[in-house]
């Protein structure tokens, strides 16, 4: 595709070139060799000229199109959620039934099981018996309420996931409508600058695509390698706590993300923190003391930054999950009345002396880049239209959107759950 716009590009300053000597003709010629220098620079600036608009209509078509995969994926995961808590709900209803029915048949026949067992028993091994049978009956009973319990609680998780969700396919939503206008005036320009526009405009797209299928493809493998370092760190925490003979509690600090990749990344993009003003052992909005992370991987640049002091990175990780809970306001400034995801990763940063843009466009492009595999807590993750910040355990805290906490505001997130278009180090 290049190498057809430049052609077209040199072409032109070749025309405009004989035009001009044609019409203003002088006794006085030009040295050969000033010629053939000036027309070696006509084309080299022609030829950046064709990389440039190649470049442009390449990145303009890959965003374009991880958008729109995002907005199919997030479809897809709607229906999901959607599915799971119509079971859960009938399960709810179900058991709900059953717990009345249990109540009202113990209320008109009396709970004398008990005295019954005791007054009927012929022995005392009988006696046994039977209350272990009444005991039995009781744990039933217990074990019962408790699933219901269980299933009001899981209906109540994937209403807040539901929300989530859809509050999130909204924000894409609109993004998509304004990358659409964008793309559509920049190749009206384009089409009516450049002969034979839709044969390159072909051949962009189909760079795009590749493009934006490596990315993906990327993506997923750093997935599995996170997933993996975080399922060997729970087993291993496991088989620790069996050779251990008592139980320790948290002794009180606000938890942030841990030295191990010990957070489960989800399917969706709920957060699972509680937002709390005490030592809960959980990600507070507190200013209390935080813990640290460690590396799983991410990112979509082939050139990679290597790893400064991670130290820093992990105070940024962790000062990020200081704020979880509070809300999310486009345009907003405040880290605990309001912010926008650009302003959140900006003011993190900016509590450790660290300059980073202010928009969502520009972080992608500043900073260090860094590679999917080498992505580390602190860097900045980069969605079409939207930044967070990586803390580990292939989860991220970010300002997602405007709904109120958990389903919006000041969150944790599953880091994949939006096609990653790039990984930047500004520590």
């Amino acid at each position: 595709m290049k190498v057809r716009v430049a052609r077209a590009l040199i072409a032109s300053a070749a025309v405009s070139t004989l035009f001009v000597t044609t019409v203003f003709v002088t006794p006085v010629f030009a040295e050969p060799e000033n010629q053939v220098e000036t027309l070696e620079n006509q084309k080299s600036e022609v030829e950046a000229q064709a990389d440039s608009i190649n470049s442009q209509l390449v990145s303009l078509l890959v965003s374009y199109k991880a958008l729109q995969q995002d907005i199919e994926n997030q479809q897809v995961r709607i229906g999901e959620v959607g599915q799971d808590l119509a079971v859960a709900q009938e399960n709810e209803q179900k058991q709900y039934e059953d717990m009345k029915l249990r109540i009202k048949y113990m209320y008109e026949n009396g709970d004398a099981s008990f005295a019954e067992a005791i007054l009927t028993a012929t022995s005392y091994s009988d006696l046994v018996n039977k209350s272990e049978y009444v005991e039995k009956v009781h744990g039933y009973d217990r074990n019962k309420l408790m699933e219901y319990v269980q299933t009001k609680e899981e209906v109540a998780n994937l209403k807040t996931e539901l929300e989530g969700e859809q509050a999130d396919m909204e924000v894409m939503a609109q993004e998509m409508s304004s990358q659409q206008a964008n793309l559509e005036s920049t190749l009206t320009q384009m089409r009516a600058q450049i002969a034979d526009f839709d044969s390159q405009l072909a051949s962009a797209q189909a760079e795009a695509d590749a493009k934006v299928a490596r990315m993906q493809e990327e993506q997923q493998i750093a997935q599995s390698k996170s997933e993996n370092q975080t399922g060997n760190v729970s087993s291993a925490n496991q088989v620790g706590s069996a050779a251990n003979t008592g139980t320790t509690k948290p002794t009180g600090g606000n938890a942030t993300p841990s030295t191990g990749n010990t957070t489960t990344p989800s399917t969706g993009n709920v957060s699972t923190t509680t937002p709390s003003t005490g030592n809960t052992g959980t990600a507070t909005p507190t200013t209390g003391n935080t813990g640290t992370t460690t590396k799983p991987s991410t990112g979509s640049s082939s050139n990679t930054s290597k790893p400064g002091n991670a130290s820093a990175g992990q105070k940024i990780a962790n000062k990020g999950c200081e704020y979880i809970g509070n809300p999310y306001v486009y345009g907003g400034n405040s880290l605990t009345n309001g912010i926008d995801c650009s302003g959140f990763v900006q003011q993190i940063h900016a509590k450790f002396g660290i300059s980073t843009p202010r928009n969502s466009t520009s972080l992608r492009y500043g900073g260090k880049a860094v590679a999917v595999s080498d992505m580390m807590p602190g860097d900045v993750v980069c969605y079409e239209g939207h930044v967070a910040i990586y803390i580990g355990g292939g989860q991220i805290v970010h300002a997602s959107n405007s709904k109120p906490y958990p389903a919006g505001g000041i969150k944790t997130s599953n880091a994949y759950y939006r096609t990653i278009v790039a990984v930047r180090r500004y520590w």
